[in-house]
């Protein structure tokens, strides 16, 4: 019988959902947000070089709607989420054990550490991800003092290395060495 080594939880509501669709689109998908960026960017000077022309007008206008719509695929993400729930957002309730973690929600989910693809940590979450679109989400916070000892048990129980959502505001070389390195299995 395996003894449970943590527990963790998260009451979630509509900025949780929405910064955990955002912490996925920033790291699953981030060179998607770089090409929007660069082409958003070389639209809308484009743009202003040729204001005098239509086609300038029209450069501005997509050039400005693609550095708007960086995040607007995780919105809408947590917009569908928000509807599909009515509102009534789930309190999630974490167990972790050797092999597998289990989540108590309305209906029990046992998760073995081997289906994790990648971990993810911000300020104040932890991201345990499936794919690019489904991961588990619980609060740091919950955890208290065993923090540091479950990401160290986690890295171990799943060969990853936790990772940081990627940002526009702090992309640079260091960013795209980890971008090839990260979520690859320790050997």
């Amino acid at each position: 019988m395996t003894m449970k080594r943590y527990s963790a939880q998260i009451h979630h509501t509509y900025d949780t959902i929405l910064r955990m669709f955002r912490a996925l689109d920033d790291t699953f998908f981030f060179r998607r947000k770089i090409l929007m960026s660069l082409g958003g960017m070389a639209l809308t000077v484009l743009g202003v070089w040729n204001m005098e022309s239509i086609a300038g007008i029209l450069f501005l206008m997509v050039g400005c709607w693609l550095l708007a719509s960086l995040n607007l695929p995780a919105k809408n993400q947590a917009d569908n989420i928000k509807k599909a729930l009515g509102g009534q957002y789930p309190q999630n309730k974490y167990e972790f054990f050797d092999h597998h973690f289990v989540l108590h929600a309305q209906n029990q989910d046992i998760v073995n550490y081997n289906k994790l693809v990648r971990l993810i940590e911000d300020e104040g979450y932890c991201y345990l991800c499936l794919n690019e679109q489904a991961c588990y989400m619980l609060e740091k916070a919950s955890l208290g003092s065993e923090l540091k000892d479950f990401m160290a048990f986690m890295e171990k129980a799943t060969g990853l290395k936790w990772t940081k959502p990627y940002r526009l505001s702090t992309f640079n070389l260091k960013t795209i060495i980890e971008m090839s390195k990260n979520g690859k299995k320790k050997k």
